[in-house]
């Protein structure tokens, strides 16, 4: 209803503007006319005043002759400065009524768009419910790449709305690697963990992707984090496989094996982790016999 009474007024001011020059057209018609009415009476009176004096009748004829043509010089500025005047009010009118229609308009435009704007939010809303809702049966019914994409939609458009909800920023990360977009994840989990430094499973989880990476520079921030993890819960296997995999990767043997070496002391005896790490063990010990004879090798082939 609002909508339909604003676009009302603008049709009428747009109305008002259409009709109003002619209206002061009409006001400059009248000051036209008056002024060839004051012009035909000069000249007239000019010829009765020639008649008068050839006559006698009046003895100083220059003399009225000046008077006259003073009075018409007098009504001229009077005249301009009317048609000035009303040009300055003409432009005044003009330019307060594109001011009105620019006020109104703009009126409108906040009021329809805060209007859908917040009916965007109630729907994403209900979408971001719904999706949270699936993703506990994520196990058994898993999202589809389209509902993935309708996921992260709406988990964006809730963040322009929140930008401190460190969940969601989490929770984008996770559509991101559920859609092998890796940059989506990293940005996302960095945001997670600047918003929320102290959760455990966000710093873990950025952790365990910055481990992966190529570059040098993310592996060094992603073991940094693991650090922070075993400072706060050095109980912490998640954090110690990583590193333990992360020395093998560099050649760090020994590195390795101690680090699987305190997840074993942590790991149940009935677990079957426990062999999967014996054999992580044995064979970082292997690789650091191994390395350790080729650089004996290597030193018995320099002192030759």
């Amino acid at each position: 209803m609002t909508f339909w009474l604003i676009t009302l007024a603008i049709t009428l001011v747009i109305c008002f503007i259409g009709f109003y020059p002619l209206l002061k057209s009409k006001q400059q018609l009248n000051g036209t006319q008056r002024s060839t009415l004051n012009k035909h009476f000069y000249f007239q009176r000019l010829k009765e005043v020639e008649q008068e004096a050839n006559e006698g009748v009046i003895e100083d004829a220059e003399q009225t002759k000046q008077e006259l043509q003073q009075s018409l010089l007098d009504d001229i500025p009077e005249e301009a400065e009317q048609q000035a005047s009303i040009q300055a009010v003409k432009k005044g009118w003009f330019v307060a009524i594109l001011v009105a229609v620019g006020a109104i308009s703009t009126a409108a435009y906040v009021s329809v768009g805060s209007w859908q704007a917040s009916d965007m939010v109630n729907m994403t809303h209900k979408k971001l419910e719904y999706f949270y809702d699936r993703i506990k049966n994520e196990d058994t019914n898993p999202l589809s790449e389209a509902e993935l994409n309708q996921f992260a939609v709406a988990l964006r458009a809730d963040l322009q709305e929140n930008p401190n909800n460190a969940q969601g920023w989490f929770m984008l990360g996770q559509v991101g690697m559920a859609k092998d977009n890796g940059q989506l994840a990293y940005e996302s989990y960095d945001k997670a963990v600047q918003l929320d430094p102290k959760n455990m499973q966000y710093k873990s989880t950025y952790a365990q992707l910055l481990m992966l990476s190529q570059d040098k520079s993310d592996k060094e921030k992603g073991k940094e984090l693991l650090s922070e993890l075993l400072r706060e819960d050095h109980t912490n296997l998640d954090a110690l496989s990583m590193l333990a995999f992360n020395a093998f990767e560099e050649e760090d043997y020994k590195m390795a094996a101690m680090t699987w070496g305190m997840m074993l002391k942590l790991i149940p005896e009935d677990n079957p982790r426990r062999k999967t790490v014996e054999k992580s063990i044995d064979m970082a010990m292997q690789m650091q016999k191994m390395q350790e004879q080729k650089a004996a090798e290597a030193v018995k082939e320099n002192q030759k």
